[in-house]
């Protein structure tokens, strides 16, 4: 039995920092200056939460649809889109902490926040985004982008 629980444990081990290295992998190519204020309170992010690459090629099919988007230039850019989808109240929010780029892959390091129970906020429905538009010189041919938390947990994975 407490060899089970070591094992466990030195797996849970393992795998943490296994996640912890993604924050370090790669060229820098975005860092955010501004940090975001405080935690996020829920153990998963909600259901409409959106991770999304835009291009030229998929551009008009979301100006509409996308806070944020609406009159949007790429100029040989890509942009990259994230948002906690629709939240109750103020007290949300979510960044975009900096993008690494290693071989074909794109690490996009993710922050958000929620209020905590005693935090007094804006009592109207809010729709927290941040978007990154980087030069597509820059990104050589990526196949993949990998969404992380900036704790290194993978959120979303996305084959290009």
């Amino acid at each position: 039995m407490k060899s089970k629980i070591t094992l466990m444990l030195l797996l849970f081990l393992l795998l943490t920092g296994c996640n912890q290295n993604l924050l370090q992998e790669g060229e820098l190519l975005y860092k955010n200056t501004e940090d975001l204020k405080g935690e996020w309170q829920e153990s998963n992010y909600p259901e409409d939460s959106r991770f999304v690459l835009i291009d030229d090629k998929n551009l008009d099919q979301f100006q509409e649809e996308l806070r944020g988007v609406k009159g949007l230039r790429l100029d040989d850019q890509l942009a990259i889109y994230i948002t906690l989808g629709e939240r109750p109240s103020g007290g949300y929010g979510i960044q975009i902490k900096q993008v690494r780029k290693k071989d074909n892959k794109l690490l996009v390091v993710v922050k958000a926040v929620g209020p905590e129970p005693t935090d007094v906020v804006t009592q109207i429905i809010t729709y927290p985004y941040d978007i990154v538009k980087l030069p597509l010189e820059e990104l050589g041919k990526i196949k993949k982008v990998i969404f992380i938390s900036e704790k290194g947990n993978k959120l979303r994975e996305k084959n290009l």
